[in-house]
């Protein structure tokens, strides 16, 4: 009996010490370590997904990423005033979904723009993240369905965004906001639309932008250069081999991703742009390049906040099932945007 106890014992303290190092060798990365619930869920789910980007369609693409960004999130919160509306400006008829806070009127608007690497995503897929955003900040959010390549590749869904913040800006009253105070949001290629619909509207003397907010932005897809490509591809969520399929996918000639409205970091001058926040995660091969863009912006002296969330990783704003960094940031979204709005 004590020579099975015995054995026993010694069993499971070598599946102690064999679990420690497997957590070990899933929560260390090169640059960081990550939270070990989000490294278990992302490794857990290459597991499920074997396949190489360029073994799946287009539409196995699209819904993998969309069902991550989904299972991920927790159940919708309590939100009642929401439409679905289409927009119809300058021969293009767009889809929005509009979030309206309860009580009072002339309220800030937020345009945003959801993640997906250009390819994914709608409005379902952020439908929670606009939820809060609407709720904490006392604002309209508008969250612009915009079109998806490859079937329609750049200017296509930059060009959506744009003409919503044009509609927005002629008929906020008729929504209960306020044209004084619109401010553009996005996430991963939201954040590189928001980023690129600033510089057009500088350029070509657009409506007045209160401020941006670019969570975990895609800044330079010309070059994948950075020491965060270099930690962090290939681990967990995003590779470069997958980043290089959706831009590929996005802006198919090479030379036209030198452009500022698709590589916003590479904009020969960066004044009157609106006052930012970068958002960025630490375990992010897009980390630098968003980090970089914050600092340009600060060195044009165009204020900008750069706040960097620690063990986590790309597209972690939608998954506040798994860690509550993603409701912290989305807290610090809201207050940020909240004091721009009193300006």
């Amino acid at each position: 009996m004590k020579r099975t106890n015995k054995i026993l014992l010694v069993g499971i303290f070598a599946l102690i010490v064999t679990g420690f190092f497997i957590i070990k060798n899933l929560t260390e990365t090169k640059g960081g370590k990550i939270n070990t619930y989000i490294a278990v869920n992302l490794q857990l789910d290459k597991i499920l997904n074997p396949k190489s980007t360029n073994e799946q369609s287009i539409e196995d693409i699209r819904e993998r990423l969309n069902n991550e960004s989904i299972k991920s999130s927790k159940p919708p919160i309590p939100f009642s005033n929401i439409k679905n509306i289409t927009v119809e400006i300058n021969s293009e008829e767009i889809p929005v979904r509009i979030y309206t806070p309860e009580g009072g009127d002339m309220f800030p608007i937020i345009i945003y723009s959801h993640g997906g690497s250009w390819i994914s995503g709608n409005l379902d897929t952020h439908d929670n993240v606009c939820r809060k955003l609407s709720k904490n900040t006392k604002a309209i959010v508008i969250s612009v369905d915009y079109r998806l390549a490859p079937e329609n590749p750049f200017p296509a869904g930059l060009n959506d965004v744009y003409n919503v913040l044009q509609w927005t800006n002629k008929n906020a009253k008729s929504i209960n906001g306020d044209e004084n105070h619109i401010a553009i949001a996005g996430d991963s290629a939201g954040g590189n639309l928001s980023a690129a619909v600033c510089l057009m509207a500088k350029d070509k003397n657009g409506p007045h932008i209160t401020c941006q907010v670019l969570i975990y932005p895609s800044t330079n897809i010309y070059e994948l250069n950075t020491q965060s490509w270099s930690d962090f591809s290939n681990d967990f969520n995003i590779s470069k081999e997958e980043m290089e399929k959706y831009i590929s996918l996005y802006v198919p000639q090479k030379e036209d991703r030198k452009n500022p409205y698709v590589s916003p970091l590479l904009a020969n001058e960066f004044n009157q742009l609106p006052d930012t926040l970068v958002i960025t995660a630490e375990i992010d091969p897009l980390r630098d390049e968003g980090e970089a863009y914050g600092n340009k912006l600060n060195e044009t002296e165009i204020q900008s906040e750069i706040i960097r969330f620690n063990g986590v990783t790309h597209g972690f704003i939608t998954m506040d099932k798994i860690t509550n960094k993603a409701d912290e940031a989305l807290n610090q979204i809201s207050l940020y945007l909240q004091n721009e709005f009193k300006k």
